[in-house]
């Protein structure tokens, strides 16, 4: 093991690789040398999966064989290299160079780390850290290999580490200056219950901020990454979230709806700080932006169901909507730049109205927020005629700008919100985009910038030839408004700097100017 910890520590320094995109001509001498291959995948870290006569390797940009082709009925064909390792079902785990990483001839099956509902190595979304691999050695026993940026940090037998879903931390205590990393297992031995769920968002173990959520003597509460108690075992559900030091105490109701199945939905929520109460029973509904928490209020079809179906009469102050912040302050406006959303209250009935600093209706109708999506830099709403035209409209907090944006212009895409707030374009810059073409992907947070970057540079339209009952794309550059004259049978997106596509029933890669084939 200690001749493993070293070997890794040593190739995570040497993994370290340029991610520079290549020339026309280089990308075209990458592309004649890999015209003999039967399958081509994607650069990570100046390493691309290749494939021939049933025997997979891996080349550099250079077009050069690193790993021998050598590995047999590969299942993870779209795995990339991450932080130095790369891992399949098949093979194993190995390195850049191609040494395995876990003991040889002992893989008998990979588990994987969890994407959202689902597990999947390498591709985690939200953290670019730690891979987790899971080994059965033989039958009824498993070894769980820890990897934090491709350096080993700990394994477990038989037991899987709890992992907070949104920052990749560990759960941990501190036993004689030393850290111990917790498992489910050690988490059973504590005495709390459904610790098989904790990484999940849903009923149990709610992974929030910096913290997660568990239970214990069927009551929920919240610990720090580091087994601090945060909020106390005293909670009848699980849907509690941690925000900077604050927490939300959130009682739900469920709504069966035969189209979308079991819905949740915030009843009330209490605003809970330095073990006081600061904000209590807040009606229905509510989003976060920032350090404010929007209550929307109740939709009336939603209050006539609690009442009819479920027996839940609902106070007269579901009408209003209110907006505090996370130290428990209600407030009635919120400044976006030289402009604010402000509340009012018309017979009754209150509403969001966007205005200037002078008091002059920006958007002449009363405003709705739209549910997840509120950034620290942009938000979007809604009017009763956005809604009717199928239209969203963003806001840029910094500076109050407003863009129109048809809600249907990507297919169901959720281009733009997160390139908005991840500041790769503006909100100004929204009015120069062809709706007929949309990026190469979503953004991905595991991506580089650069690679971001270029997704959003070359937009893709995808044109269905129904005799043939297949797709064909075209890919645009935006910076140039110019069509690449080819029709692709498929498109990836940028990794390395490299788009790989297919053409001509060959594999190629365009680089970061769309060259590479002659």
């Amino acid at each position: 093991m200690k001749k493993l910890i070293i070997t890794l520590f040593a190739l995570s320094v040497m993994s370290v690789v340029s991610s520079a995109s290549l020339t026309k001509e280089q990308t075209e001498s990458l592309n004649e040398k890999i015209k003999e291959y039967d399958y081509v995948g994607s650069f990570s870290e100046n390493r691309a999966l290749v494939i021939k006569d049933n025997k997979a390797g891996f080349i550099n940009k250079s077009g050069d064989v690193v790993i021998p082709l050598q590995y047999e009925k590969v299942v993870s064909f779209r795995n990339l290299f991450r932080n130095g390792i790369w891992c399949d079902e098949s093979v194993g785990v190995i390195d850049s160079m191609g040494n395995r990483l876990v003991p040889e001839g002992k893989v008998k099956r990979i588990l994987q780390i969890p994407q959202g509902r689902f597990w999947e190595i390498n591709k985690f979304p939200d953290f670019k850290s730690l891979d987790i691999v899971q080994i059965e050695t033989e039958p009824g026993k498993t070894i769980t290999y820890c990897f934090e940026f491709g350096k080993l940090l700990f394994t477990m037998d038989n037991d899987w580490p709890v992992v907070n879903y949104y920052t990749g931390r560990i759960l941990s205590t501190t036993q004689k200056k030393k850290k111990k990393y917790l498992g489910e297992e050690d988490l059973k031995k504590l005495g709390f219950q459904d610790v098989s769920n904790v990484y999940h968002c849903g009923s149990f173990g709610y992974t929030t901020g910096e913290c997660l959520v568990l239970k214990k003597n069927d009551k929920f509460g919240i610990v720090d990454m580091n087994f601090k108690e945060v909020y106390p075992f005293v909670c009848n559900n699980s849907h509690l979230e941690y925000v900077d030091g604050t927490v939300l105490v959130n009682e739900v109701v469920y709504h069966e709806d035969g189209d979308l199945g079991l819905m949740v939905f915030p009843f009330t929520t209490s605003i809970y700080k330095d073990k006081k109460v600061l904000a209590n029973n807040l009606f229905c509904t509510r989003e976060m932006y920032g350090k404010y928490v929007f209550f929307e209020g109740g939709q009336t079809s939603f209050m006539d169901y609690l009442e009819q179906s479920l027996g839940i009469k609902t106070p007269e102050s579901a009408k209003k909507i209110k907006l505090y912040t996370l130290d428990g302050k209600e407030v009635e406006s919120i400044a976006f730049g030289q402009n604010r959303f402000r509340l009012v209250d018309k017979e009754g009935v209150s509403s969001w109205i966007y205005e200037d600093a002078k008091g002059n209706a920006i958007i002449k109708e009363p405003v709705e927020l739209v549910s997840g999506k509120f950034g620290e830099k942009v938000i979007a709403i809604q009017t009763a005629s956005s809604i009717q035209n199928g239209l969203e409209i963003f806001i840029d907090i910094a500076t109050g700008d407003t863009a129109w944006f048809p809600e249907s212009a990507f297919c169901g895409m959720i281009f733009p919100f997160p390139y908005l707030e991840a500041g790769l374009i503006k909100v100004s810059d929204l009015s120069r985009y062809d709706y007929k073409y949309s990026p190469l992907t979503d953004y991905y947070v595991t991506s580089s910038r650069r690679d971001n970057e270029l997704n959003l540079k070359f937009m893709r339209r995808e044109e269905y030839d129904d005799s043939t009952r297949k797709s064909l794309y075209k890919i645009k550059n935006t910076e140039t408004n110019k069509l690449i004259e080819k029709e692709f049978q498929q498109i990836d997106s940028f990794s390395d700097e490299l788009l790989l596509v297919r053409f001509n029933n060959r594999w190629y890669f365009l680089n970061d100017e769309g060259e590479g084939i002659k």
